[in-house]
C-alpha cells in the first residue's frame, strides 16, 4: 500500500482539480473503496488462518461473479450471458472443491 500510495501521490498532486472535483462528488463512494478494499484483504488473511488455502483461494474468486453481475447489471457490459457462464464456472469449481 505504501508503494502504491508513492506511485500514485505525484500523478494525483499533477491533477489536484480532477481530484478535488472527484472528491466532491464521489466521497461517501471513495470512503467506501477507501474502508472496504483493505477490509477484504484482512478478511482474506483470517480466512487463510482458520481454513486450508485450496478453499480460501478459490472462494475468493467467486468476487469474478460479483464483478460479473454488477457489470451487467450496473454498468450494461455487453455479452453478458458469456460473462455469466464464464463466472458460473467458477461457482461451480468452488462447489466442486468443497464438496471434495
Amino acid at each position: 500500500m505504501l508503494a502504491n500510495a508513492a506511485v500514485l501521490t505525484p500523478l494525483a498532486a499533477a491533477r489536484r482539480d480532477a481530484v478535488a472535483r472527484v472528491w466532491r462528488e464521489y466521497r461517501r463512494q471513495v470512503l467506501g473503496v477507501a474502508v472496504l478494499s483493505p477490509l477484504a484483504y484482512v478478511l482474506v488473511l483470517f480466512a487463510l488462518a482458520i481454513a486450508p488455502v485450496y478453499y480460501v483461494a478459490p472462494a475468493r474468486e467467486v468476487t469474478i461473479l460479483i464483478g460479473a453481475v454488477l457489470g451487467a447489471q450496473v454498468l450494461s457490459e455487453g455479452d453478458t450471458g458469456r460473462r455469466l457462464l464464464a463466472a458460473g464456472g467458477i461457482v461451480l469449481g468452488v462447489v466442486a472443491l468443497a464438496l471434495g
